[in-house]
């Protein structure tokens, strides 16, 4: 019995060294003209790329770049306020040998497509659809 509760108290702990700390008092990063790494999909925590490398994106005005941690995406974004829509995306079709990626993959390309809010909370990015978060990314340099 011990075992289980051992290995729920680690998961939690790791999931919460994992999450970035939100800045209180300072203004919300931009959304535009800000490199964003994504650290939570659906809830769960996400995993790197070959060599570790995570998934990231970047809007420059009306446009997306970013990386899966397996292929490169690109594609229109429109944003005001709070809303936001990207889309249609296109993507390089590089073979994703780790299964558990080209889910990430995965999720997170539906993500951006079902994005219909944005929230930035210090330097978090939350992608929301109606039912809550989708995506939560982290500005990937200090401000």
């Amino acid at each position: 019995m011990r075992m289980p509760i051992t290995v729920t108290l680690a998961f939690f702990l790791l999931a919460a060294c994992s999450s970035p700390q939100v800045s209180v008092g300072r203004p919300p990063a931009p959304l535009t003209g800000t490199d964003w790494r994504l650290f939570e999909l659906h809830d769960l925590p996400t995993i790197g790329g070959p060599n570790q490398t995570p998934a990231t994106m970047r809007i420059d005005g009306d446009k997306l770049t970013g990386f899966t941690g397996c292929n490169r995406v690109s594609g229109p974004v429109t944003a005001s306020d709070d809303k936001v829509h990207f889309g249609p995306l296109a993507m390089t079709r590089m073979a994703c040998l780790d299964t558990n990626l080209g889910r990430q993959e995965s999720g997170l390309v539906k993500a951006l497509n079902a994005a219909k809010r944005q929230r930035i909370i210090g330097d978090t990015l939350t992608l929301l659809d109606d039912a809550g978060s989708l995506a939560r990314f982290v500005v990937t340099t200090p401000r």
